[in-house]
């Protein structure tokens, strides 16, 4: 097919152009995604406790009408469904939109994920109760969970060989700035607005940086390894030519190819689906399961607390947030741009594992002596935050892009990044629980044996990709031949 058709030429183009123009304003419009996707998940740490206070949750005044809800403290679970269900939303939008960028293309639903954002952001904002609330904040997340296969899969389909890790990197690294900007704009709130509107400022500024991108998003031009998937030859030239300024002639306009089932291309890749999703999950557990429970994490250990002052505190805590992601997570990010593409992607995810648990193993055994300095629990628990932005917050990001051939990448990594938010879901819920029940230093242990399986499952899993092509990475050439060869003992 690459020689009658000159998609060999197509796809080189792409791998050897330089980083351009075109490059940095798609890194813009995929990256203001991201931004507004951790503004609006982690802005939440800083809401909670207000969201708690204005509307009175208490265990004789809940959605639950009841104090306990068997064991567990109605309150405790009342607040764990505020903050995790954007990211059961999420789950849901990753899936979802990954499979149809797959099946109708990646430019085809791009920028519809932002648009729910804008839209229930606002919603989430004028909530009346905390039920409006909670279904706001899970379709919120569906628009967020959207962006990940697509934002993703689109800077690396269009990045080169040498810099594509970077590239895709630099796209999640603007996590980090929304993270801290969630935070800061928390601080502003608290500072200037009664408590009652405070809580909804930051939630619905959430929708001021998601909609400065929908625009440019519905203009980008599809990816040219989806065009030259879906047959269309002439389409994927005149995008590479869009991307690298340089032209390629292509022989046919329409090139004949032939779908492979998606069962057979999951039940190839399944080794691959385990690693990728199942190091998300464990992952993101920890990540999501502290970050957005930070709040409560500072105040368990009395940082900030103002007795008889909930402004006070809740400003206090605001900006241990702001500390936490100004010195620690957002240099994480950027570190592993830096990285990713010299050491490689599989040796930052296992080492950045075995760091987070080393530091929660630390935390476990020696709790009562940590929580006593107030500096070396900040330093410790800011580490965490260092490392599993260096190493898998970051490469579990990357490595779908780069592992799934053309015709499932965004499946396979809407299945990857849904598994990470429902284990972020998860333990989002579940941290308040456990810690009203076992307490922090209980937490802190359970995070340390997360770390470590994340660890040992990247090491079995997960193949290196670094200064390979995407066609190299996933073994398309392989599913290719098949195409030709539908007499292949492989072929379903």
């Amino acid at each position: 097919m690459a020689e009658r058709d000159g998609s060999s030429d197509i796809l080189l183009a792409l791998d050897q152009a330089r980083t351009g123009k075109f490059h940095i304003k798609t890194l813009f419009t995929a990256g203001m995604g991201f931004f507004s996707d951790a503004y609006d998940l982690f802005v939440t740490s800083t809401a909670l406790p207000i969201i708690v206070a204005v509307f009175g949750i208490t265990s004789g005044h809940n959605i639950f009408g009841t104090g306990t809800i068997g064991p567990l403290s109605a309150v405790s679970v009342e607040t764990g469904l505020i903050g995790s269900m954007a990211l059961f939303g999420a789950f849901l939008g990753a899936l979802v939109f990954g499979r149809i960028a797959d099946l109708k293309g990646r430019r085809y639903i791009y920028g519809l994920e932002m648009s729910i954002l804008v839209v229930f952001a606002l919603v989430s904002a004028l909530s009346t109760s905390i039920l409006m609330l909670i279904i706001s904040r899970f379709i919120l997340g569906v628009g967020v969970g959207g962006d990940y296969p697509v934002s993703s899969t689109i800077m690396s389909e269009f990045s080169n060989v040498r810099n594509r890790g970077k590239m895709v990197l630099s796209v999640f690294a603007m996590q980090g700035f929304g993270l801290l900007f969630g935070s800061l704009v928390g601080l502003v709130a608290i500072h200037f607005l009664p408590l009652d509107y405070a809580w909804r400022f930051m939630l619905g500024f959430g929708a001021v940086p998601a909609a400065s991108v929908i625009y440019l998003r519905r203009r980008i031009k599809e990816s040219p390894r989806y065009s030259l998937e879906a047959g269309d030859a002439r389409k994927a030239a005149q995008a590479v030519e869009a991307a690298t300024g340089k032209q390629v002639k292509v022989s046919y306009d329409v090139v004949d190819t032939r779908k492979i089932p998606t069962s057979f291309i999951i039940r190839r890749y399944w080794f691959i689906l385990l690693g990728t999703a199942g190091s998300w999950f464990l992952f993101d557990m920890a990540f999501y399961g502290t970050s957005i429970n930070s709040g409560q994490i500072l105040s368990e250990i009395g940082y900030g607390a103002v007795a008889g002052n909930l402004r006070a505190t809740i400003f206090n805590i605001a900006t241990g947030n702001a500390i936490l992601a100004g010195i620690f997570a957002v240099p994480g990010y950027w570190i592993a741009v830096g990285l990713v593409d010299r050491v490689g992607r599989k040796r930052l995810q296992w080492m950045g594992f075995t760091a987070i648990a080393i530091i929660y193993f630390i935390f476990a055994l020696k709790y009562v002596y940590i929580t006593r300095d107030l500096t070396m629990f900040v330093a410790l628990y800011g580490m965490s935050y260092l490392f599993g932005n260096i190493g898998p917050n970051s490469t579990t990001f990357l490595l779908p892009t780069e592992l799934f051939p053309t015709e499932f990448r965004t499946t396979g990594h809407g299945i990857s990044a849904s598994s990470g938010k429902l284990g972020a879901g998860i333990f989002t819920f579940l941290i308040p629980v456990i810690e009203a029940l076992y307490g922090l230093q209980t937490v802190l242990g359970t995070l340390a044996i997360i770390a470590a399986l994340g660890a040992v499952l990247t090491v079995i899993t997960i193949s290196e990709t670094k200064n390979r092509s995407l066609e190299q990475t996933s073994q398309a050439p392989l599913i290719r031949d098949e195409k030709i060869n539908p007499g292949s003992k492989l072929w379903p």
